[in-house]
């Protein structure tokens, strides 16, 4: 790619918009009535009915029909929505956020760069330059699917491109450019397989000029195009700053401020520590726990303090001091287990996937979060109410700037 942004001979490369998505959550919850009897014997009417909760304000409104939660969520969007800003909300366009036009070409010439052969040492670099490129859309919405991550699951988003890129070699002779051509051919002909893994869905020759001679440099030039179809990924996070471990919900069945307002806090098996806070994650009986989970953003030094992984049941024998995870995992009864942060994260599994998410220490690069997961074979049984299964950091917050997610996924949920 040449600075303007054009490539080979080609026109210069539309942009993308980077303009990310403003994101505004909603939960809903539904419930199945069943039937009662009513007077006369008759059985009354079951069905679906629940509450759709604004996750960023925390009104909550009960619906009988999806179009209640259609109305809930369109009156709640239009209170941020931006005068006079159509197809925008808070100012900016409803697009998914994903990589910029300029990356994606990067990363597909630098494929195709790794296949060029090794230069000549008076001759001139070969390369490879774009041509042309055109955006097209990957599936529906761009959408490509799901993948499991350390926190449960993520969606999966796709672009294609529609492209020309010439190859340019050089040697010292006719025959022995037309070789290195044919031989360059042969290589990409045989990697199709592993190209297509790479995201190159179509990859065929379009164009092959005769062989160029250049006196001043003692060499002849060749050039060879190919028009491909190129698909790359990327895991969407809908521009959001964090998970949510817990949502504050608000019951107001008149108006604001009513007195007959409840509050009311939903967590569902995962919390989130950081420099301020870092609250335990407790799970009580009857549950199966079969998957710990963390997400864990760390700028600085190695997380100081303890992490204590503790559980009880309703005999009231004091938990056995475990040397490890993987003992405490292993143990039957009460039993607990105390290391450094750092330990047990490596004790719930190697580092897998990564994820970007917003920006805790201000440094105005994208927070990138590494994932341990561990799928608990056996599970943990908390068979009474009384049975308990908690994680607790030794501070009221991390000793540094930094996020840890911690979940614990109960068999139901998997």
């Amino acid at each position: 790619m040449n600075a303007d942004g054009s490539g080979g001979s080609g026109g210069p490369i539309g942009s993308i918009d980077d303009d990310l998505v403003s994101a505004h959550s909603f939960v809903v919850r539904a419930l199945l009535e069943l039937p009662t009897a009513r007077a006369g014997g008759q059985a009354g009417v079951s069905g679906w009915a629940g509450y759709v909760t604004d996750a960023v304000t925390g009104e909550r409104q009960g619906w009988r029909r999806p179009a209640d939660i259609a109305r809930f969520v369109e009156r709640q969007l239009s209170r941020t929505a931006v005068p006079g800003s159509a197809g925008r909300v808070g100012g900016r366009r409803s697009v998914m956020a994903g990589p910029t036009l300029t990356e994606v070409v990067a990363d597909m010439l630098a494929v195709l760069g790794a296949r060029l052969p090794v230069a000549a040492p008076v001759l001139p670099e070969p390369n490879v330059t774009l041509e042309r490129v055109t955006e097209k859309l990957a599936g529906l919405g761009n959408q490509a699917g799901t993948e499991s991550a350390a926190l449960g699951g993520r969606t999966l988003r796709a672009g294609r491109l529609d492209a020309r890129v010439r190859f340019q070699l050089w040697a010292g002779s006719a025959p022995a450019v037309d070789s290195a051509v044919l031989t360059l051919h042969s290589d990409l002909l045989d990697d199709r397989e592993q190209l297509r893994s790479a995201g190159f869905l179509r990859f065929n020759v379009a164009d092959t000029p005769p062989a160029e001679e250049f006196d001043s440099l003692a060499a002849w030039r060749k050039t060879t195009s190919f028009d491909l179809l190129y698909e790359y990924r990327y895991a969407a996070d809908d521009d959001a700053d964090s998970l949510i471990a817990r949502i504050e919900m608000t019951t107001d069945p008149e108006q604001a401020p009513s007195t007959a307002r409840e509050h009311e806090t939903i967590t569902d098996g995962l919390v989130r520590w950081d420099d301020a806070e870092a609250p335990d994650l407790t799970l009580t009986g009857p549950a199966t726990i079969s998957r710990i989970s963390a997400l864990v953003f760390e700028p600085g030094p190695p997380l100081g303090g303890t992490v204590t992984v503790r559980r009880t049941d309703s005999s009231g024998a004091p938990p056995v001091v475990q040397p490890d995870l993987a003992s405490f995992l292993a143990a039957t009864g009460p039993a607990e287990v105390t290391e450094a942060p750092g330990v047990l994260f490596a004790s719930i599994g190697p580092a897998g996937t990564s994820l970007t998410l917003g920006d805790w220490n201000v440094d105005t690069v994208p927070d990138e979060y590494v994932g341990f997961d561990r799928l608990l074979d056996p599970p943990i049984e908390l068979v009474a109410r009384s049975d308990r299964l908690s994680i607790t950091y030794s501070g009221p917050g991390l000793d540094q700037t930094a996020v840890v997610y911690l979940r614990l996924t109960d068999k139901r949920a998997t």
